[in-house]
């Protein structure tokens, strides 16, 4: 069931917020459990299952890990959260990069492989990185474990954020899954935040969306470097309000239901450098790798070798958990080195370029890494690049590019400027505002939002969730 379609916007949707406001508050985390559970039945029953055996698997180990932690029984809970986390680990390697693995050996030996893995399960990456934060803070005792077993199953497979996150760490929904409130307040400005990511997502991705399919489906070989730049820049805009529209959506379900999620996206555009950048893309992965996987290393307070070894480590796993293929662990060694470069050799330099210009320059550097990102292999990607530095192909400037410019012009500078903090600042300074006329004003906005969304979402255009296959 998709959070973009007609049955989950006015049926699923609606009949879970009526029914969770008439049931008792003990029996609540039980109904969004059920409602998860058929959530994620409604797409793969199969799904059910899988999910399930790795609830229980956890929620013992959590168990388990709690009493150790509270024994001091050092030696057995290190390896019994070692154990855990393997298991985690390995269940993920398999649906999602077993065949990527064994393909790569293959290619490296010259043998033909033909392996037969399982669709990997709705949501695996999302529930794979909950289920190890569950371990790490109860480990580490950030957290008690969650005894009653529905409430931990909630937790893992929530629906809100099982299929598209963000990732939230064990200890910040723990104790809301325990107690929290059902205000009025909440309900409204999460079904205001849900609309503004549904129409992120359908209104402008989906419109960025079809420029680039135009311009992919153009010949690579032909491509101007004012073509290449507008498809690369197009699918850069493209993937923040898919990703950032569908993380908005999520964040809006939890107020809906009493959740406080922390936001996964902070006009990531408007950054002054790669390292801000990072600090404002995908907010909760990169916060799941520093917790989980850089600090554990030994983070900055090591010396410069094992400090570049620790973000190495932290970069080659972000591009891998976006997919099984060599360009997203290329893609992540390239923000790797922009990273090593800003830390060590840059540091002193950039502060004397004016602010403007290093958000452009880290505006840039990102579209490249996204081109890397978005081709099917290297070669392309290479290709791609060639053509975006204006060699080969078609020139600097053709036909074809300028009439993808004056089609597709009005939409990309109101992407660009969307992704500015201008208006989200303006929306909280509105919402400050008590009378008559701002409620008029805002009403009639959201009835906008939704009648757009709804338009888009019953034609023929609308697109899947881009990250989703990430």
């Amino acid at each position: 069931m998709a959070l973009t379609g007609v049955f989950f916007v006015f049926i699923f949707l609606p009949a879970v917020i009526v029914l969770y406001r008439l049931t008792p508050e003990n029996f609540r985390n039980l109904l969004l459990l059920l409602l998860s559970v058929f959530f994620i039945a409604w797409g793969s029953p199969a799904d059910v299952l899988l999910i399930a055996l790795s609830t229980l698997f956890n929620y013992f180990t959590a168990l388990e890990l709690d009493g150790l932690r509270r024994g001091r029984k050092d030696t057995f809970r290190k390896a019994v959260l070692a154990s855990g986390v393997a298991v985690n680990v390995a269940l993920l390697v398999f649906y999602k990069y077993f065949l990527f693995f064994m393909n790569s050996l293959g290619g490296l030996f010259g043998a033909d492989w033909n392996f037969n893995v399982p669709a990997a399960p709705i949501g695996i990456s999302f529930f794979t990185f909950s289920a190890v934060s569950c371990l790490c803070d109860v480990s580490k005792g950030d957290e008690s474990a969650l005894r009653n077993p529905l409430d931990f199953a909630l937790y893992i497979s929530f629906f809100g954020k099982i299929t598209s996150g963000p990732i939230v760490k064990f200890r910040e929904m723990a104790g809301q899954i325990r107690e929290r409130s059902m205000r009025a307040e909440s309900l409204e400005r999460g079904l205001k935040l849900f609309l503004i990511g549904l129409s992120k997502k359908l209104i402008i991705a989906g419109s960025l969306g079809r420029l680039f399919d135009a311009v992919r489906a153009e010949e690579l070989g032909s491509l101007s470097s004012l073509t290449a730049w507008l498809g690369a820049v197009c699918y850069s805009l493209m993937l923040y309000y898919d990703f950032s529209g569908y993380s908005d959506m999520a964040i809006g379900l939890g107020r809906v239901f009493g959740f406080d999620f922390s936001k996964n996206f902070d006009h990531p555009y408007c950054s002054r450098s790669m390292t801000e950048f990072w600090r404002r893309w995908h907010i909760s992965l990169g916060g799941w790798f520093r917790d989980y996987v850089y600090i554990p290393l030994g983070g900055s307070r090591v010396g410069k070798a094992r400090n570049i070894f620790n973000l190495s480590a932290v970069w080659v796993l972000t591009g891998l958990w976006h997919g099984a293929n060599w360009t997203f662990v290329i893609w992540g060694l390239y923000h790797l080195a922009l990273l090593l470069l800003e830390k060590f050799a840059l540091k002193d330099l950039l502060g004397k370029i004016p602010a403007f210009c290093r958000a452009v320059m880290t505006f840039l550097l990102a579209v490249i890494g996204w081109t890397i990102f978005f081709s099917d292999n290297m070669a392309c990607a290479a290709r791609y690049l060639l053509r975006m530095a204006g060699i080969g192909g078609g020139g600097w400037i053709d036909r074809t590019g300028l009439f993808y410019l004056s089609g597709g012009g009005i939409l990309l500078a109101v992407a660009l400027f969307g992704a500015t903090p201008v208006l989200s600042n303006l929306g909280k300074r509105i919402s400050q505002k008590d009378n008559m006329l701002v409620q008029i004003i805002t009403t009639v906005f959201f009835a906008l939002l939704l009648l757009g969304s709804t338009a888009f979402m019953i034609s023929d255009t609308v697109s899947t969730f881009l990250y989703a296959k990430f």
